[in-house]
């Protein structure tokens, strides 16, 4: 049930700005290891991308890897605290550098309902993310190591999704304000904000290339959940992908089209790598060219294959699956989806991939 729980609240995985390119061995993933014999609980691993050099880092119940710092100084977890029928959650801020289970967390924010989507400046020196704590949901700053907490927005409809373009001069959220849900701009400092979509369904999902020049999101507009990209200024709203057929299912509108799922811009700025859903339990991978053609298909959704992520050259792809039976792992192809590899294999599930450059 946790685990539901937690895809919900980090389904739009890491919303910073993509990390810079670099060697295809370089870096480590992060990751969340569930331990089978207690419910709830588990560790936050880290491994190199080739499986090697297994670590953990952190240990308990309840907690969730969110977010790493394009800089990889900074780890964002998610820490839910549930007892005598309380919900409570808090975004904690970790040093990456010799991380263990005694390492204090850097900061804390105030403990609410929800608190959710931590998204990470490009130079690692600010978090913004959502909160209950005085509203329905707002969207908040802290200037990190330490200082002071700024409400970004005041609207009691509410206020998500928050997430820094990569040149640091804006962050689109999403918010109910004027209704529905839509994608929304604004500064740094939570000046100058600007709606950008306009539709009388739900978008929402908002994420930006890496040249900060173009913003993809998930929207229902068209009966179903299908990606779409725009300018930052909303101008030139326009399909991912081209119009395709799928079979009857339940998870498809009238059987015509299949739902696109959990965009994730290539680091080099030229593809789009995404879930469709293939049914009631299925989910496969493509990656579809932002200038326009036919989608590459990575994996052909017979397993539910999501939370994928781009190694930092867009070389190759991390993704958790279902697809050996029994327990979620990580698996890795290259860009085509080719040389498939396991990374994983151990009781409990491995998912929540995120990607730190060091």
């Amino acid at each position: 049930m946790l685990r539901l729980a937690a895809l919900a609240l980090l389904a739009s995985a890491c919303s910073s700005p993509p990390v810079a390119s670099g060697s295809a061995a370089a870096g480590r993933l992060i990751f969340l290891a569930e331990d089978p014999a207690s419910p709830g609980a588990g560790a936050i691993v880290s491994v190199r991308p080739d499986g090697s050099e297994r670590a953990e880092l952190l240990r308990g119940a309840g907690i969730f890897p969110a977010a790493v710092d394009p800089t990889g100084t900074w780890l964002a977890v998610v820490a839910v605290d549930e007892r005598d029928g309380d919900h409570l959650e808090r975004v904690r801020v970790y040093p990456l550098a010799n991380l263990s289970n005694d390492t204090p967390p850097t900061w804390e924010s105030p403990p609410a309902s929800q608190v959710r989507n931590p998204s990470f400046s490009p130079d690692g020196r600010a978090l913004a993310f959502e909160s209950a704590v005085a509203s329905f949901r707002d969207i908040y700053r802290i200037d990190l190591p330490g200082g002071p907490l700024l409400r970004l927005t005041n609207n009691e409809e509410g206020n998500y999704e928050p997430s820094f373009a990569p040149d640091g001069a804006a962050i689109v959220f999403v918010s109910s304000r004027d209704g529905n849900a839509e994608i929304y701009r604004m500064n740094p400092d939570g000046s100058g904000q600007l709606r950008l979509t306009s539709f009388h369904l739900d978008d929402w999902s908002p994420q930006w290339a890496p040249d900060s020049q173009t913003i993809g999101f998930l929207s229902n507009r068209e009966q179903i959940d299908r990606i779409f990209l725009m300018r930052p200024d909303g101008g030139d709203q326009r399909r991912l992908t081209a119009a395709r057929s799928a079979p009857p299912g339940p998870d498809t509108a009238l059987g015509s089209e299949p739902h696109e799922t959990e965009p994730v811009f290539a680091p080099d700025g030229e593809s789009v790598l995404h879930g469709v859903r293939s049914g009631p339990h299925g989910t496969g991978l493509q990656r579809t060219p932002i200038a326009g053609g036919p989608s590459i298909v990575l994996t052909d959704g017979t397993a539910s294959d999501r939370n994928p992520v781009w190694s930092p050259d867009a070389s190759f792809v991390v993704f958790v699956s279902d697809r050996d039976g029994g327990d979620l792992e990580l698996y890795r192809v290259d860009r085509d989806g080719q040389a498939r590899v396991r990374l994983s294999d151990r009781p409990g599930a491995d998912w929540l991939p995120r990607w730190s450059p060091r």
